[in-house]
């Protein structure tokens, strides 16, 4: 009998299975702790990463301990026959959005043999990426998960070490038709190691979350340091302006932010004293930075709402120089 809305889908060989897209920190992470508890396939792109997921499988240590084996492909077009999906979850940057949905799209009917397609879990940084993922790839039945978490991978690939981990982390679905299948895959997130609960209002968590994001991470990649070396210079003065104007745009667009939520924040970014968030990573190698999914979707709320957002347009100036930078390098060595 086919799957119903609220159901996680079968593939088919008639048991569910996930697939993540994506095998930096947060891809490994999550093949690590669901790969505990239901099969997993892994899309892995890069040759030298593959190499160490096939050496020492998906790890992660520290905060969030878990071990699996997962099934390594190299693109999403193989996965049907790796035994399909139907939990296909996104874990890339959201700047790779548009190609990945693209991919998406293609194989999106071949995963499972549901007609309504595989449950879509996106768990992109940023106030936007889950619909945009659900306009991009036409498909409904996405939900989004918010994690208050840090990983990084070591430097050997051997596992993601968690620095940060505040659970219960949150999923949810701008659909309510899909509360009881995000309760079905928070217990199977938290059963792998990485507790999480269903949320009635995810936007809430997303906002919250992407403004804690684009607080700090830009100020970090800018300095070129840790959270808690930010906290500790006169740049936190930039982090706390930057959450002040964001918190201006939510309560503007609606959003349920608690009262206590700036102090809230605080209390987080000190549990977060030792990460380096990605943006830091991305500016120190020469990536594009995920600006665009934080600061600059917080500018676009405001200018839509009548909020003026100063610091946030000028962080963005800034950080958007190091991308500009990355594209003009592209053009340059293009034939």
């Amino acid at each position: 009998m086919a799957a119903t809305t609220n159901d996680i889908p079968e593939t088919h060989n008639d048991k569910p299975r996930a697939a993540v897209i994506g095998a930096g920190s947060m891809g490994t992470l999550i093949a690590a702790a669901l790969g505990q508890v239901m099969p997993v396939v892994l899309v892995c792109r890069s040759n030298e990463r593959a190499s160490q997921l096939f050496k020492w499988g998906a790890r992660s240590e520290g905060l969030i301990k878990a071990e699996s084996r997962p099934i390594i492909v190299r693109s999403l077009d193989e996965v049907p026959n790796a035994g399909g999906a139907s939990l296909l979850i996104v874990a890339t940057k959201t700047t790779a959005i548009p190609s990945v949905s693209e991919d998406i799209k293609r194989v999106l009917n071949d995963l499972c043999r549901d007609p309504k397609g595989p449950l879509v879990v996106s768990f992109q940084n940023g106030i936007d990426p889950g619909r945009e993922l659900v306009e991009r790839i036409e498909h409904e039945r996405v939900l989004r998960m918010v994690l208050t978490l840090g990983a990084q991978l070591t430097p050997d690939g051997r596992s993601a070490h968690v620095s940060l981990n505040q659970a219960p982390h949150a999923i949810g679905s701008i659909d309510p038709g899909l509360r009881c299948a995000g309760e079905r895959v928070a217990a199977l997130f938290t059963s792998g190691g990485l507790e999480t609960a269903y949320s009635d209002d995810i936007e809430a968590s997303v906002w919250a979350k992407g403004i804690m994001n684009a607080s700090v991470n830009p100020v970090s990649a800018l300095v070129n340091c840790t959270v808690g070396d930010v906290l500790d210079s006169p740049s936190e003065a930039i982090v706390l302006r930057l959450m002040h104007e964001g918190i201006a745009v939510a309560r503007a667009a609606g959003i349920g932010l608690p009262e206590t939520y700036e102090q809230r924040s605080v209390e987080l970014l000190e549990f977060a004293r030792p990460h380096v968030p990605s943006m830091v990573e991305d500016i120190r190698n020469g990536r594009e930075s995920e600006i665009g999914q934080l600061n600059r979707q917080i500018i676009a709320h405001g200018r839509r709402l009548g909020v003026p957002t100063p610091t946030h347009e000028t962080i963005d100036a800034l950080i958007e120089t190091f991308d500009w930078k990355v594209y003009r390098r592209r053009t340059e060595d293009r034939p």
